[in-house]
């Protein structure tokens, strides 16, 4: 590093010392231009020998290598205005170029092939003509000493050169840089489409002229990356998934393939299995998304953490949503999580699947999805009612607000014959199956909180759509889900440390609520808070009966409601009428208020649920197997160098911001910017080796692993109708023809000639 060091400061000395004219290339010719357009003469659009300061060609220049008299052309045609096409060129038995020759881009004429119209009757796509028959030229030959001169030229146009506002949009001088790559590729792990790319671009550069290349340039760029993995897609998902194997032993996925083509995929990285020691309790299952272009369904399994956010267990990849893949994913679940299932899980309505978790997971509650049943109400009851606002907000309460099945059952009859659905068939339905998703049924069952803010679902769907599309093929999911995964965990991160290192404000003097801030993560505590407010300002004893072994106590509360609290005379035990604590894992406010009047200043253990406290995680999880699950996504050496990377960048970003303010400080930051550049000699990249390095997979050569399908999904996404759509009218179907007479208005079966 020293040796290095030394060599930058001796070259910046160099440079300083450095007379300016010296620069300048021994065949270059100094040139001017006025500030307008390109000056004509004698008729022809031959540019005069005024120019900023640029090399002209002549013939008889030198040049080492062909790239530099490439180079050079195309820097002289740009300053002048036009684009520079690649010509013919000749090379010997060792591959080296003999001759080359360089046309302006304008050059010859289209073919008359090309502009004719096959089949009229088919929408063709409609294409600029470019070229005029421009026979600007310059033809480089090798000679005897490995030198390029260049042998012939031709420097007049038949057209009009660019205008300088126009010279960045030039085709030959335009280039997707590394820069633009790795912005491109950061964006779209990112979720952030390639315009949105291309905006950042451009606003980084200071305008659009700076880019370096346009929109289309970067849009063709990632086209052909989707193009190259087109047949492999499928080989390199289930590719990276054996490296993350290798990198995390806690890794699990498995995959089945028919006739060489992916149907079923499951994965769940280490951190994901802990979290379901720790959280596996309550399980939502979803398989509504469709992420990707062979329509194959995205089935997360998500269930809730101890701030009350949605967590991620597992994924899988189905190709149909049969009995057999559903089963298959359940038991590949089971076998990832240690054979541990849980006590409940939620899901939509799907027959295949209950018919699965029933197989399965025969101990585990199975209960169904109220958000995804709620959703569909609109399409079930008619447009009439969705503005009704009493309506709604009768069915809300009906569902929501219902304590006892008693009640529910009332309020349902009530709705139905007010509205006069006794005979919809769907909502009937809905009512023979209420057992399975109106939670007056189940207020006895742990739910977690997985029911409440209607769905742990909608909030999956919320949040994986902000970062997954459809039409992704399966690399690019894995690129945005995983973006998406990170995300996730950082914001529990961000959720362990305010919880560990800040304190909640309390708003009452007792000693419960105090103690309970020290006890549960903050989100837990806001509702533990709620209940104790709600304790000292609403509840109130009616009275009291007393038994042998326990007493008996009626409470109001703010919902109007009497509450029944059954006292242990033992360990302070009580058990409350309205489930709250059964149900969600926090005491309720008529607990509370009796803990309150006992004098009790801390809340009991059996008060405390484990999976609300702070230091819940703190335990260590292993597999079937007793392995430690550790939670380690890259290898010490990735991490490594991404921090070096980091830093690098910030280092440079912030002498960059301190350089901007002058510009003798940015031409300083260039000089040496360009002699730190010698130091490390660039090497050569196809663009697929660079497209491989940015998304961290390899292109395989051998597939064995295709994708579910050649065809692509059209998908259920329907164009959306703008206001000239409103006075088109509807195009009339075409009548049916009788197959015996060709006769309109009839068939076959009622034919008048079919006797005859």
């Amino acid at each position: 590093m020293d040796e290095v060091g030394n060599n930058v400061t001796d070259a910046i000395g160099e440079m300083n010392n450095e007379d300016a004219s010296s620069n300048l290339d021994s065949h270059s010719v100094g040139l001017w231009k006025d500030d307008g357009d390109v000056h004509m003469d004698d008729g022809f659009r031959t540019p005069m020998k005024k120019t900023k300061k640029t090399s002209v060609p002549k013939v008889g220049m030198i040049f080492d290598d062909v790239e530099s008299a490439e180079k050079f052309y195309k820097d002289y045609a740009h300053d002048i205005g036009f684009a520079v096409r690649i010509g013919q060129q000749k090379l010997d038995d060792n591959g080296l170029v003999q001759c080359k020759r360089y046309l302006c881009a304008r050059q010859g004429f289209r073919s008359q092939k090309a502009k004719e119209l096959m089949d009229p009757s088919k929408k063709v796509r409609h294409t600029r003509e470019t070229r005029c028959g421009c026979e600007a030229y310059m033809y480089v030959k090798r000679d005897s000493e490995g030198k390029y001169h260049i042998a012939a030229l031709f420097e007049d146009h038949n057209h009009d050169l660019v205008t300088p506002s126009k010279l960045h949009l030039l085709r030959s001088k335009r280039l997707v840089s590394e820069k633009e790559k790795a912005t491109l590729f950061n964006c779209h792990k990112a979720s952030i489409g390639t315009s949105q790319a291309f905006r950042l671009l451009q606003v980084g550069a200071g305008g659009f002229e700076y880019v370096g290349c346009t929109k289309k340039d970067l849009l063709n760029y990632y086209s052909d990356f989707r193009n190259k993995i087109k047949n492999a897609d499928a080989q390199m998902f289930i590719d990276q998934f054996g490296r993350l194997k290798e990198v995390d032993p806690g890794f699990f996925f498995e995959y089945e393939v028919n006739d060489g083509r992916l149907v079923r995929v499951f994965w769940a990285d280490a951190t994901s299995r802990k979290n379901y020691i720790h959280f596996g309790d309550v399980l939502s299952f979803d398989s509504t998304y469709s992420t990707n272009q062979y329509d194959m369904k995205f089935a997360p399994f998500t269930g809730v953490n101890h701030h009350m956010q949605s967590i991620f267990f597992g994924a899988g990849f189905l190709a149909d949503e049969k009995i057999e893949s559903f089963t298959w994913l359940f038991q590949t679940f089971l076998r990832a999580m240690g054979g541990k299932a849980p006590e409940l899980i939620i899901t939509d309505e799907d027959a295949s699947m209950r018919a699965a978790i029933g197989s399965v997971l025969p101990n585990t509650i199975h209960r169904l999805c109220v958000w995804h049943i709620m959703k569909k109400f609109p399409k079930k009851i008619g447009p009439h009612l969705l503005k009704d606002e009493e309506f709604l907000k009768r069915v809300n309460s009906c569902v929501w607000g219902s304590e006892t099945t008693e009640e529910f059952e009332r309020k349902w009859h009530a709705i139905m014959s007010d509205y006069h659905l006794e005979n919809n068939e769907w909502l009937d339905r809905r009512y023979q199956i209420r057992q399975s998703w109106i939670p007056a049924y189940f207020k006895d069952i742990w739910l977690g909180g997985i029911l409440r803010t209607t769905s742990r679902s909608e909030s999956a769907n919320s949040f994986f759509n902000r970062f997954i599309g459809r039409k992704l093929s399966l690399v690019e999911f894995w690129l945005r889900f995983d973006t998406a995964l990170q995300f996730q965990r950082q914001e529990e991160l961000l959720h362990d440390n305010t919880t560990m290192h800040t304190n909640p404000t309390l708003f009452t003097s007792w000693e419960i609520e105090k103690h309970g801030s020290f006890v549960f993560t903050h989100e837990v505590f806001n509702k533990f808070q709620e209940e104790v407010l709600a304790a000292r300002e609403h509840c109130d004893v009616q009275n009291t009966t007393e038994l042998e072994d326990r007493k008996i106590v009626a409470m109001t509360d703010n919902y109007r409601r009497v509450r029944e609290i059954i006292c242990f005379s033992s360990e302070h035990t009580y058990k409350c009428s309205c489930m709250f604590f059964e149900s969600i894992g926090i005491p309720c406010r008529h607990i509370i208020r009796l803990l309150r009047g006992a004098r009790i200043k801390e809340l009991p253990l059996h008060y405390i649920t484990k999976r609300w406290m702070k230091n819940c995680k703190r335990d260590n999880a292993y597999d079937s197997e007793g392995n430690l699950l550790v939670e380690k996504a890259i290898s010490s050496v990735d991490a490594s160098m991404r921090r070096k990377m980091s830093t690098a960048h910030n280092k440079f970003e912030d002498i960059f911001q301190q350089a901007k303010t002058s510009e003798e400080s940015m031409d300083v930051l260039i000089q040496n910017l360009e002699l730190l550049s010698l130091l490390f000699q660039p090497t050569s990249h196809t663009r697929q080796e660079e497209q491989e390095n940015f998304i961290g997979f390899s292109i395989p050569d051998d597939v064995q692993v295709h994708p579910p399908t050649d065809i692509l999904a059209k998908g259920k996404c329907k164009r959306i109708l703008g206001h000239a759509d409103k006075n088109k009218k509807k195009k009339e179907p075409t009548p049916r023809k009788c197959t015996t007479c060709k006769d309109v208005g009839h068939d076959r079966r009622n034919c008048p000639n079919k006797e005859s």
